[in-house]
């Protein structure tokens, strides 16, 4: 039974409320009965309620601010408000706070028996969902130490910060690194083998990789079908003597497993000293695995030692590379130029090797071709010439041309961009109306769910529509309220209530307010062929 708060400083009215619905039938009983807004909050301390019915006026602590404090302590009560007068800024301040419903006197029973009892089919789906929630925290905390390893420090941060108390995850660490086991052999054995003992060779690899990393303070393990990503961290008093826990933890490993059918090659990743740029070790990790190529007989890869270069907490840094793509954006080319110089000049003082610095290049090359893809943008010419350069390297002789032909494909990307990118900006923008002329029925469509649909920031969308457009997002998911709404009114017997309904609005008072805002009359005016301005 769902217990129900009644609130009201009115006994006639508690007693209306109170005589004139079948709790029972609505799975309901009436748990409290309170006189004003104070008597309210300090019985749902005590013993919260999942229902408040409350009126919106009342002395010391009016409606609104009662509802603020009950969900502060029940976030998922349900709470519909009640008021003699018709104030369209009370209804939007209810809904602003989280409030179920807004109804005005005099009551309706038979409307607010509905209303109670799409509160009680709400809070059964909210509670359902909810063990859902606890069920799949498991799987939550695998996308959280996913997600940390693939977004950037400040995206992660942002994105994964508010998850950590929630999952009971402390994290708070001097180092991290990670370490990528990866199957060279990973194809042959799932044909040879079948993918279940495929499968059950990586389940014990696995349980070797655990038993080996409990010396760490902490271990995380994330399978995928090729490999492992093993993620660490340490509260040791200085970086080398975690790099040596490291190096001791993998060789023990790789030894334990030198008789599987497993063919392991293993990337050992930077040590960061920040949480949030574990995606940095893990980017070093998966470039030092490049160096298979060039060192046949080895299996074991430091990016360190592949890189030939000092050991340093952040030797991995995306900063000097997103200013490229920057440059690029904005069709800077004598910037641009004057960058490779730079970056040329830093790599041949730090690496001896003309292959070492091909797989810089290449993976840098990588950054920009995946940034042009995210755009939506075909890139597979700029592609397929890198890849043919690639392929006869040999017929670079000097330095100098290698970075000249660097310069030229930064160049081919800047006029691809220039050249798609307001293709693609109209195509997101013809999309974004699509998807809002498809959902505009959901009351809760928004923003951030558009944004989301759209796969960009909310803030990059907003500003993007508004330029295209010349209209905001908001206000075009009103326009196609508002036609949809016109379009009942003239060729439907609907009541207003059920078009408010069909067109997203949260409540029939809004609807008509809204309504009215963009028309210039009410909708009953509307639908009486009545002009704006006409009596």
């Amino acid at each position: 039974m769902k217990k129900i708060m009644i609130v009201d400083d009115n006994a006639l009215s508690v007693e209306g409320i109170e005589k004139n619905i079948d709790w029972a039938a609505l799975g309901t009983q009436i748990t409290h009965i309170k006189y004003d807004g104070g008597s309210a909050i300090e019985a749902m301390r005590q013993e919260p309620a999942d229902i408040i019915i409350s009126d919106i006026e009342m002395p010391d602590l009016d409606g609104i601010s009662m509802s603020r404090l009950a969900i502060s302590i029940n976030p998922f009560v349900k709470v519909i408000l009640i008021s003699a007068y018709d104030r369209f800024d009370y209804a939007r301040r209810a809904i602003r706070i989280g409030v179920y419903d807004y109804i005005e006197k005099p009551i309706d029973y038979q409307y607010l028996t509905e209303k109670i009892r799409g509160a009680c089919s709400l809070i059964d789906q909210e509670r359902k969902n909810m063990e859902l929630l606890k069920a799949s925290r498991p799987a939550m905390i695998e996308k959280f130490f996913n997600d940390l390893v693939h977004y950037s420090g400040r995206e992660a941060s942002w994105h994964l910060s508010s998850y950590m108390e929630y999952l009971n995850l402390d994290l708070n660490y001097r180092y991290y690194t990670v370490v990528v086991f990866d199957v060279e052999n990973a194809a042959e054995l799932k044909k040879e083998l079948g993918v279940a003992q495929y499968e059950m060779l990586l389940f014990r690899l696995n349980d070797t990789i655990r038993e080996y990393s409990r010396i760490f303070d902490f271990s995380y393990l994330l399978k995928g079908f090729d490999g492992l990503e093993l993620i660490l961290c340490q509260n040791s008093s200085n970086v080398s003597h975690v790099l040596q826990s490291v190096h001791k933890t993998v060789s023990s490993i790789v030894e334990a497993h030198a008789d599987s059918p497993l063919s392991l090659n293993v990337g050992i990743g930077n040590i960061v000293s920040e949480l949030w740029n574990t995606h940095l070790s893990h980017e070093s990790a998966h470039h030092a695995l490049e160096y298979r190529f060039f060192f046949p007989q080895k299996n074991i890869f430091d990016t360190r030692e592949a890189l030939g270069r000092n050991l340093s907490l952040e030797p991995f840094s995306d900063s000097s590379e997103d200013e490229l793509i920057r440059l690029i954006c904005q069709k800077d080319y004598a910037a641009m130029e004057q960058w490779i110089k730079d970056f040329s000049a830093d790599l041949l003082s730090k690496y001896q090797s003309r292959d070492f610095i091909f797989v810089r290049i290449y993976s840098l090359l990588g950054k920009i071709l995946k940034f042009l893809y995210e755009l939506n943008i075909d890139a597979k010419d700029l592609e397929g010439k890198i890849a043919q350069t690639y392929a006869r390297l040999d017929s670079f002789n000097t330095s100098e041309q290698f970075f000249s032909w660097l310069n030229e494909i930064c160049t081919l990307a800047c006029q691809r961009l220039d050249s798609s990118l307001k293709t693609y900006h109209d195509q997101l923008c013809e999309s974004v109306l699509s998807y809002i002329r498809e959902n505009f029925e959901n009351s809760s469509l928004c923003l951030h769910d558009i944004a989301k649909y759209a796969n960009v920031s909310p803030a990059y969308l907003s500003a993007l529509f508004k330029k295209n457009m010349k209209i905001s997002i908001s206000d075009s998911i009103s326009s196609a309220r508002i036609e949809a709404a016109c379009r009942y009114l003239k060729n439907s017997n609907l009541s207003l209530k059920e078009i408010s309904e069909k067109c997203g609005y949260a409540n029939q008072y809004y609807f008509s307010t809204s309504f009215k805002k963009w028309k210039g009359i009410s909708p009953s005016s509307f639908r009486e062929g009545k002009m704006p301005g006409s009596t």
